[in-house]
């Protein structure tokens, strides 16, 4: 089945899918201008993953992290207040912070030497008045501050929207699983990230971990053999208003323990248990409660990869390197189960450059009709719900994603260039 996008350089995203069809074509994983809407669209209008606050827990504490393809530092300033500045000088656009974490009290930048605080104020400029006659007025040319930076269960989000609704009201039905990953550590960590490239548009990860149980059985065969793990058949799929998509496993799957990683399978709520998978949309995703991934558009075929591992930090040495050891065999670069994945989203990539290939539908029908909203399994959950052969959180994942991708774009922090003053006595 194939369906014709209008012709041009790019279709428009209505164009291109059909959620009461369940069909999407793939040109949204190819086309250059749909990437330049996103960036301007969904990824200023959600809420974004900017690390963790157990990397920030003194003033002067920092993290860097990008915003879509936007590079920010993240710190904790002075007065207690976690911020989030775009990590680019204001003089000549330099960056600002190479490191990726650490500690600082200012930021200064290495080509030459503005310096900023930790609160993005300019402070220092070299030559301020002998080149600048001290005319450049520094409360001007301060870092572009991200407008919204907020928390949750110590999980750190920024939102370049003064509109987007309150975090806690963002995560929606998703606060359960960051509460279930939480309440099982005393000392909740992230140790990371790795970062690897890869050839693939990053929507192809986003949705397969918002949704897909169905590939597992053929992708991960031989992984799933080799450790011993049967992949579950009692549990839900669940798709959230604002785009995000999780899996859970019921406690009467046979299977249900091996997905508790290691707690009383008894000694969580119901439906705050034992996530397979999951992503807060647009591209922050969870593997179980203790791979934490982010999955940022390098380019349109080009994702770059950053991922951790959630610990707790009262652990033993051998504790940890355990459960490093766990996620690097498995989910990582060269893990046994990422490597499939990684395969998997280059191919797609590889092949759909072709002018036919291009206006080919791709199905997205599994368990189309037969959604509820909400579950007795998920207690106050109120959106759409399907069994776990269902691909009800991949059709929340472009629903939202259309419904930014038609809106505006938000209206972005001023930078408009400051002017200098004239010289006294003119």
């Amino acid at each position: 089945m194939t369906t014709a996008p209008p012709e041009g350089p790019s279709a428009a995203a209505r164009d291109l899918i059909d959620l009461d069809l369940g069909t999407l074509n793939r040109e949204v994983f190819e086309s250059g201008p749909l990437l330049r809407t996103e960036l301007a669209t969904v990824f200023t209008r959600s809420w974004l993953f900017l690390g963790h606050e157990s990397r920030l827990s003194r003033p002067g504490d920092f993290t860097t992290a990008v915003m879509g393809q936007d590079h920010v530092i993240v710190t904790r300033s002075r007065d207690g207040r976690i911020r989030a500045f775009l990590n680019v000088c204001r003089h000549r656009g330099m960056r600002v912070c190479r490191a990726d974490s650490g500690s600082a009290t200012r930021f200064t930048c290495s080509y030459h030497g503005w310096s900023y605080d930790g609160t993005g104020a300019l402070v220092e400029v070299p030559n301020h008045d002998d080149g600048y006659e001290g005319r450049l007025p520094l409360d001007r040319w301060g870092l572009v501050p991200v407008t919204r930076v907020e928390s949750y269960r110590g999980f750190v989000f920024g939102c370049w929207d003064e509109d987007a609704p309150p975090l806690a009201e963002y995560l929606d039905g998703y606060r359960g699983v960051l509460d279930w990953a939480t309440d099982g550590l005393d000392e909740p960590e992230l140790v990371g990230p790795i970062k690897w490239r890869l050839q693939g548009n990053w929507k192809l990860a986003a949705e397969q971990f918002a949704n897909d149980t169905y590939h597992p059985q053929t992708a991960h065969l031989s992984a799933t053999s080799l450790l011993g793990v049967n992949m579950p058949t009692e549990g839900r799929e669940l798709g959230s208003r604002y785009g995000h998509g999780w899996t859970i496993i019921l406690p009467e799957d046979p299977n249900y323990a091996a997905f508790t990683f290691g707690r009383d399978p008894d000694s969580a709520e119901p439906g705050h248990q034992a996530l397979i998978h999951g992503t807060v949309f647009p591209n922050f995703s969870m593997l179980g409660d203790r791979v934490l991934r982010v999955w940022h558009p390098r380019s349109v075929d080009d994702m770059e990869i950053w991922s951790w591992v959630l610990v707790d930090a009262s652990w033993s040495p051998e504790q940890r390197r355990q459960a490093m050891r766990m996620a690097t065999l498995t989910f990582s670069s060269t893990g046994i189960v990422e490597t499939d994945d990684s395969e998997n989203w280059s191919e797609i990539q590889a092949v759909g450059g072709g002018h036919v290939t291009g206006r080919t539908a791709l199905n997205y029908q599994m368990g189309l009709g037969s959604t509820t909203t909400g579950d007795p399994a998920v207690p106050g959950f109120t959106g759409e719900v399907g069994h776990i052969l269902n691909d009800v959180g991949a059709r929340a994942f472009y629903r939202r994603w259309l419904e930014l991708m038609e809106g505006p774009a938000p209206t972005l922090p001023q930078t408009a260039p400051a002017p200098m003053p004239a010289p006294s006595g003119r």
